[in-house]
């Protein structure tokens, strides 16, 4: 937790104005006191904090806090990190340990095969060689010189021969005996999520629901999902399989219906029968769906089928945004503004003759900013134009050469425009065109190809800037790895060749044996800009 309620700050040009919309009486160059909850989200300033398991005070940057509580809902020194590393792999692997499954098992003896010959391979007897000849005993703690020189320094460290003699380290002991696994999690849910956890049976927990007011059983993995997605955890009042993505419908349409007026249809076959559509704005000629991983996956739908409803909506002249379960539950906020940008209601608009045009060189910056603003995240460009309001990054476009996977090696001097997104919750009117118009003035090309994920995009921003329609690309697949889809880069079959895998099978054969499915999305629109 953070002690200081107020910091002292220098004022400057860079945050003068920021500090006057908050309120704050200020001039350039003085010092003022700030309330925490004032300051910027990205600050560096020092702050006093304490840790919440076993109350350490330390100084740390505001920004580094605020990523370390943003993603655990609470603060840890590094000597109880262990705590975060716990939740991380329940909600990854399901376990707290994951090297205790048998598929790193598995993969530790068909690289101990592969490197040695053996997969039960040990270097215990190395050691013993390796000590015989250094010491002349099998073990080194065996050798008389040794033993004196540990008891030496155990005497002069903690008064004893043995470190386990002593009282203080003793004590120290027998507190982390008998704070169990299971006292652990308890004291660390309860910090965090104030949740009624009566009793843990067969490593699952025992919790006693606030609304219905019964017991309910729950695996780790379901319960920190759930609590990560904001979803209602008991699993008699929502249980788990189907009903737990309609819970995610569910708070999707209440967002919807909570920020838009609207006639808003929920759940109707009659607009592209005989399929359903999740939620439809008609005014807006708009709809969502909302796609769970497990009933969205290759077992249950083919790999057109998002496609399909995509296309189905096209000829409507409906736009059909996807809203896959990992995006809601992981970069819900993108999502939101998002939503509300469509909607029409960003409050937050800025012209953008009123920015000034920049490019960028900080990558750090860039970084920030588009694993914030944009649904996609981070990737890498040679080419960054940014607007700066108020001397802050409200709008970026990045640009860079051809990507080989674009099978366009034939055509010289042709780009990507690889990102365009505003700041979160921020409408810059003219944005685009401004930044567009900027590298069409300042570099040379001969064609710019971009591509919109049709999940998101309706392909009318590319329209705007001159772009020509050249084609709708087959639907991509991800892999679903721990509740989240990972690109299919990573796990091609000669990477999972390297990783001791089946040479004689496909990369999908092996997916499919450890389990791992596919989830198809709708598809990319592939524009054009030509040179004239």
């Amino acid at each position: 937790m953070i002690l200081d309620k107020e910091v002292k700050i220098n004022i400057t040009e860079r945050n003068i104005t920021y500090f006057k919309e908050k309120g704050y009486n200020i001039k350039l160059n003085e010092s003022l006191e700030v309330k925490i909850e004032d300051l910027k989200r990205f600050s560096r300033i020092n702050i006093n904090i304490k840790c919440d398991h076993c109350g350490k005070v330390s100084v740390m940057k505001y920004n580094k806090y605020m990523d370390n509580f943003d993603r655990y809902g609470f603060y840890t020194c590094r000597k109880c990190s262990y705590i975060k590393k716990k939740i991380t792999n329940n909600i990854n692997f399901g376990v707290d340990n994951p090297m205790m499954l048998s598929e790193f098992i598995d993969k530790g003896k068909q690289t101990k095969k592969i490197k040695y010959g053996d997969e039960n391979y040990n270097n215990n007897e190395k050691h013993i060689e390796t000590n015989l000849e250094r010491y002349g005993v099998k073990h080194h703690l065996q050798n008389k010189d040794i033993m004196d020189k540990q008891i030496k320094t155990n005497l002069i460290k903690f008064g004893t021969k043995y470190a386990c003699q002593n009282n203080d380290i003793k004590d120290k002991i027998k507190y982390k005996l008998n704070k169990t696994k299971y006292n652990q999690s308890v004291e660390l849910y309860d910090l965090k999520y104030n949740l009624n956890i009566l009793n843990k049976i067969n490593d699952n927990y025992v919790i006693n629901c606030d609304k219905c007011k019964k017991n309910y059983e729950i695996k780790p993995s379901i319960l920190q999902l759930r609590l990560l997605q904001n979803s209602q955890t008991c699993t008699i009042c929502n249980p788990v399989g189907i009903n737990n993505i309609s819970e995610q419908e569910n708070i999707l349409y209440d967002f919807i219906v909570s920020n838009y007026n609207g006639n808003v249809i929920k759940n109707s076959k009659k607009i592209i029968p005989p399929y359903e559509l999740d939620i439809y704005l008609p005014e807006l000629n708009l709809s969502f769906e909302f796609n769970g991983l497990y009933w969205h996956n290759e077992l249950h739908k083919n790999k057109d089928f998002h496609k399909m409803k995509s296309d189905m909506c096209d000829e409507k002249g409906i736009q059909l945004l996807h809203i896959y379960d990992d995006d809601w539950s992981y970069r819900n906020e993108t999502i939101k503004s998002m939503i509300l940008y469509k909607l029409g209601k960003t409050e937050n608009k800025i012209f953008a003759r009123k920015c000034e045009i920049r490019e960028i060189k900080n990558n750090k910056l860039i970084r920030e900013f588009l694993n914030t603003s944009h649904i996609q995240g981070f990737s890498n460009s040679s080419i960054k134009i940014g607007l700066f309001y108020n001397d802050e990054l409200v709008s970026l476009m990045t640009f860079g050469k051809l990507r080989k996977i674009m099978n366009m090696k034939s055509i010289d001097n042709t780009f990507e425009l690889i990102r365009f997104c505003n700041k979160l919750n921020t409408n810059v009117i003219g944005g685009a065109s401004k930044l567009f118009k900027y590298f069409l003035n300042n570099f040379e090309y001969d064609n710019i190809i971009s591509y919109a994920d049709r999940s998101y995009s309706n392909g009318g921003l590319y329209k705007q800037l001159g772009f020509e329609l050249m084609n709708i690309t087959p639907p991509n697949h991800y892999y679903i790895i721990n509740n989240r889809r990972k690109h299919r880069f990573n796990y091609r079959k000669s990477e999972l060749v390297k990783n001791g895998y089946d040479i004689n099978k496909t990369e999908h054969e092996i997916m499919l044996e450890r389990k791992i499915y596919k989830i198809y999305n709708s598809g990319n629109y592939k524009f054009i800009y030509k040179h004239f």
